[in-house]
């Protein structure tokens, strides 16, 4: 589900994209037109892209909501930070675009019927003014914004409880995550008693986590870790399980993988 959650949210920036780029290009093309029947045009298409914008913004953030319980990222801030450039983007342009659209639109419509309030002099000033590229400048530097933050999910000089690993409790495995790959591929476990895991994942800026599964189809999982950002330890409390050979990956880069052998204890055998 998590997977699916990421997908929704996913087809939401690139719709949020498509309709922000229209409203972008019709801000900055507005600089250079100043036939009135065309710039009401360009108002018009800006306005209908609008429409469609809430929608693909109700989409992103449902999925990325979503997504974010499941992956359990609402104790990174990463997450938080890309929210309030989101929010407070949204009302900036808001409150700057909506009303000199309204303004352009209604001169434009004006002149386009004859009207000889405004003089072209006056509608190119109008036109040609910094608050169309401000406009523009704000919704460009918030997206890169926002892709900085999901992409690197930087700490932000913040911690999170995984980052502290509690002390180990019974017998311990080791493995580490580095430039994406597990430093093994097999492990092994006693059966019969519960167990820890010990996971070290030294890749700056990426999640990873240690799931085993009773085999590579993943039909039944035994033991499913959070994913944690790294660099960071975090230990792992796994249940006691019987002895055979089982499946272990990353969820988040299924071809980090590998054979996680139970070997019987000699109380249990």
């Amino acid at each position: 589900m998590y997977k699916f959650w990421v997908f929704v949210h996913i087809v939401g920036v690139v719709g949020f994209v498509s309709s922000h780029g229209v409203s972008m290009i019709v801000t900055l093309r507005l600089r250079k037109e100043r036939d009135p029947q065309k710039v009401s045009s360009l108002i018009e298409l800006s306005g209908s892209s609008i429409r469609s914008f809430y929608t693909w913004l109700g989409l992103l953030l449902l999925g990325g909501i979503v997504a974010g319980f499941l992956g359990h990222w609402w104790s990174y801030a990463w997450i938080w930070a890309a929210i309030i450039v989101l929010v407070v983007t949204s009302i900036a342009m808001y409150a700057m675009a909506r009303p000199y659209y309204r303004r352009v639109g209604l001169v434009a419509r004006a002149m386009a019927g004859g009207s000889r309030a405004v003089t072209p002099q006056q509608f190119d000033e109008i036109l040609s003014g910094s608050r169309a590229g401000s406009i523009a400048g704000i919704g460009f530097v918030a997206l890169l914004a926002i892709l900085y933050l999901m992409v690197f999910k930087p700490t932000l000089g913040f911690t999170t409880s995984a980052g502290t690993a509690p002390p180990p409790v019974g017998p311990n495995v080791q493995i580490q995550a580095k430039n994406v790959a597990f430093n093994t591929d097999e492990l092994t476990a006693p059966a019969g008693v519960g167990f820890t895991i010990v996971f070290q994942n030294d890749d700056a800026g990426v999640d990873h986590n240690v799931a085993i599964y009773s085999d590579s189809s993943l039909a039944t999982s035994l033991f499913v870790g959070k994913r944690v950002l790294g660099p960071t330890t975090i230990n792992y409390s796994a249940p006691a399980l019987q002895p055979g050979t089982y499946f272990f990956r990353c969820d988040v880069h299924p071809p980090m993988s590998g054979t996680f052998v139970v070997e019987p204890s000699a109380t249990s055998s």
